[in-house]
C-alpha cells in the first residue's frame, strides 16, 4: 500500500515529512511526496499576520480532502484552530524543544542601542519591544536559510527562530535561548501534525507521542479562549510531567506584556480553557482588550 503525503516543498517541511515517511516505510508502507505550493510561498516578502490565518496550511489540507494525497504533514504551530470537516489530527511525533532564540553574537542584554533584529512574527516582535524597546524591530520573511543568510550578509544584527527547526536542519550557529517566561513561544512550537482521515488513525498509533499530543490540544484550547490565530501576538506553552500539565500563556501589544500560568491534573481540553480564561482576565484588567 502506498501511502501519499502533502506538504510544502521548504527544507524544514522535508525534515518533517521524513519522520513520517520513515516511520510508515518501517512498517512496511510505500510512501509517494506530494508538493504544494501555498499562498504564503507567494508572497514572500508579506509580514505573516497580514496575509492571513493557516496560510501555509489550506492549500496542503485540500490536496487530502481532493483525493491527490492520502495525508498532510504540518508545522503544527502554522495550523489554525480548526480542520475542515472530513480531516483529523491523526498524530504528533514527540516534540522537538519548543523555545525561541536569538541568533546573533551577543545574547538579548547584550546587544547596544539601535541594534537591528528580525523577525517575521508579531508575537516575537511585541514581546521584544517591551524587553528592549531601544532595539529596531525589523519584518524578516523567508524559509529559515534565507533567514540565516540575509543574517550573515550583516542585514541584521540578530534574528529570532525556532531552536526546534534549527535543530530539525541540523544547523550550527551561535544562538541564545529565550527565556518562556518573559518570550513564550508560539503555540504548538516544535510539533508536527499528521492530518488525515480518521480511518486511518490505527496507521500512525506508533508514532503519535502521548504526552506532545496532550501539550497541544491543551495549547489550542487557550487560543481558542483567548481568540486570535497563528499569527496573533499570544505565547502558550504547556509541558506534561508526571501526569501534571503545567502551562504558561502570554500577550503583548508592543508595550506591556501579561503573562499567567497554571499547573493541573486536568485534562488538556480543562487545563487548556482555565489558562486561557486567566489570561483574558489579566489582559482585561491591563486595559489591553475591552
Amino acid at each position: 500500500m502506498k501511502i501519499r503525503i502533502a506538504a510544502r516543498g521548504s527544507k524544514l517541511s522535508l525534515k518533517q515529512v521524513e519522520i513520517v515517511t520513515s516511520f510508515l516505510e518501517s512498517q512496511g508502507y510505500e510512501t509517494e511526496f506530494i508538493e504544494i505550493k501555498t499562498k504564503a510561498d507567494l508572497f514572500g516578502n508579506k509580514p505573516l499576520h497580514e496575509i492571513g490565518k493557516g496560510v501555509f496550511e489550506k492549500e496542503v489540507n485540500e490536496a487530502v480532502l481532493e483525493g491527490r494525497a492520502d495525508v498532510a504533514v504540518h508545522s503544527m504551530k502554522d495550523m489554525s484552530s480548526e480542520l475542515p470537516l472530513g480531516l483529523e489530527l491523526l498524530a504528533t511525533p514527540r516534540r522537538e524543544d519548543p523555545v525561541d532564540v536569538l541568533v546573533s553574537e551577543l545574547d538579548l542584554g547584550e546587544l547596544p542601542e539601535k541594534s537591528r533584529i528580525g523577525t517575521g512574527s508579531l508575537r516575537r516582535a511585541n514581546f521584544l519591544k517591551v524587553m528592549r524597546p531601544d532595539l529596531v524591530v525589523e519584518n524578516i520573511r523567508g524559509n529559515v536559510d534565507t533567514r540565516l543568510r540575509k543574517y550573515r550578509n550583516r542585514e541584521y544584527d540578530g534574528i529570532i527562530l525556532a531552536e526546534a527547526g534549527l535543530r530539525r536542519l541540523g544547523v550550527d550557529i551561535k544562538r541564545f535561548p529565550l527565556d518562556v517566561d518573559s518570550f513564550t513561544p508560539e503555540p504548538n512550537q516544535g510539533i508536527i501534525a499528521v492530518v488525515g482521515s480518521s480511518k486511518l488513525r490505527g496507521m500512525f498509533q506508533e508514532l503519535n507521542h502521548v504526552g506532545t499530543m496532550m501539550e497541544a490540544l491543551a495549547e489550542k484550547e487557550t487560543v481558542k479562549v483567548v481568540g486570535g490565530g497563528c499569527h496573533s501576538p499570544l505565547g502558550v506553552l504547556f509541558r506534561l510531567e508526571d501526569d501534571v500539565l503545567s502551562g504558561i500563556a502570554s500577550y503583548s501589544n508592543g508595550m506591556k506584556r501579561v503573562t499567567v500560568k497554571v499547573s493541573t491534573r486536568e485534562s488538556p481540553q480543562i487545563a487548556g480553557r482555565e489558562l486561557g480564561k486567566m489570561l483574558v482576565k489579566a489582559m482585561k484588567n491591563e486595559g489591553l482588550i475591552p
